[in-house]
């Protein structure tokens, strides 16, 4: 394929190359409307594209966006790279998308390798579990933004949704539906989305005059596969439980079907509440009930917020917490 050039656009075109080039880049508010008119038919003609690299290495900008999220199977994500990608385009930006797998080495290898592709700018899910990655990015002066997750030592900018006002309304919600014990089955304790769960989900107790059982609390659960596990392990222990509040849609999933293999049936005998709401939680064969978090927005208001960063329009931290709300279904 034979790479048409700027020299190739001012031949056809008849003006001088560095005419050319400011007529296309149109940034030169002084160039005849009738030239640029002109330079734009003759480019058109030849089927002109810029040089991405050559423009890079001039403006030292390659309008690329990195993303590292925690885990690519979790469909928490699609939505929040939707919100992502939807603003970056907008801004002129195109993004580079990496995995973690919730795994801090894989996080710090991804950051390197973005780096190294030289991007403006970085969006990081966290994994939560060091932050010496995110440490050097502020050494290197390279804007960055954390979504979903943020560190409490560590001030960074970030935009998260109010975790601990989603845990409070889904445990008062089964307090008033009359359920005393509460068993929560909760993510890691140094994520910070787990620890504001668990303060709401201890202030709603208080609030109800209700004693916090360490009981019925368990820790470390992030996948379908835990949520199973562990009800299963509660009920052969003979817990004493009547309704069950889940890190996660995906954790709530493995706690219905852990429930129904032991012969309980949801919620009639114990109640189910997730969060997150992802897409196919409604159209379950029992559609759960959970506490929403604006996926789609937590990630333009990302994007959006990581654009000022990089545009110099934010000289302070901002943290930006988005409103959350419980979405009542069949499973609780």
């Amino acid at each position: 394929m034979i790479q048409i050039t700027l020299d190739d656009v001012a031949k056809i075109s008849g003006f001088s190359k560095s005419t050319v080039s400011r007529a296309l880049r149109n940034e030169d508010k002084y160039v005849n409307p009738c030239t640029k008119k002109r330079v734009e038919e003759a480019a058109r003609k030849l089927g002109y594209t810029p040089n991405a690299v050559a423009r890079s290495l001039r403006s030292r900008k390659t309008t690329s966006i990195g993303v590292t999220i925690a885990d690519i199977c979790n469909p928490f994500f699609p939505s929040v790279v939707r919100g992502i990608e939807d603003t970056a385009r907008k801004k002129g930006y195109n993004i580079i998308l990496c995995n973690t797998d919730e795994k801090y080495e894989r996080e710090k290898e991804a950051l390197e390798t973005l780096i190294q592709k030289r991007v403006d700018g970085l969006l990081i899910a966290p994994v939560q579990k060091k932050f010496d990655d995110l440490l050097e990015l502020q050494r290197q002066k390279i804007p960055f933004v954390l979504i979903g997750r943020h560190f409490d030592p560590f001030e960074t900018n970030h935009v998260i949704s109010d975790d601990v006002k989603g845990a409070f309304i889904a445990i008062e919600y089964l307090i008033k539906k009359g359920h005393k014990k509460i068993f929560m089955i909760n993510g890691p304790s140094y994520i910070s989305s787990a620890r504001e769960r668990m303060m709401g989900y201890k202030k709603a107790l208080a609030e109800n005059s209700i004693k916090f059982d360490v009981r019925l609390l368990k820790e470390g659960a992030l996948k379908m596969e835990d949520g199973y596990r562990t009800i299963k392990k509660a009920i052969l222990s003979k817990l004493n439980f009547t309704a069950v509040f889940a890190y996660s849609d995906l954790v709530a999933f493995g706690v219905i079907k852990g429930l129904k293999g032991q012969g309980y049936k949801v919620p009639e005998e114990i109640a189910v509440v997730g969060y997150d709401n992802i897409d196919f939680g409604f159209s379950a064969e029992l559609p759960l009930t959970t506490v929403h978090i604006p996926k789609y927005e937590l990630g333009s208001e990302g994007m959006k917020l990581l654009h000022r960063r990089i545009d110099g329009k934010v000289n302070k931290l901002q943290k930006i917490v988005l409103d959350v709300e419980l979405i009542i279904r069949e499973s609780a």
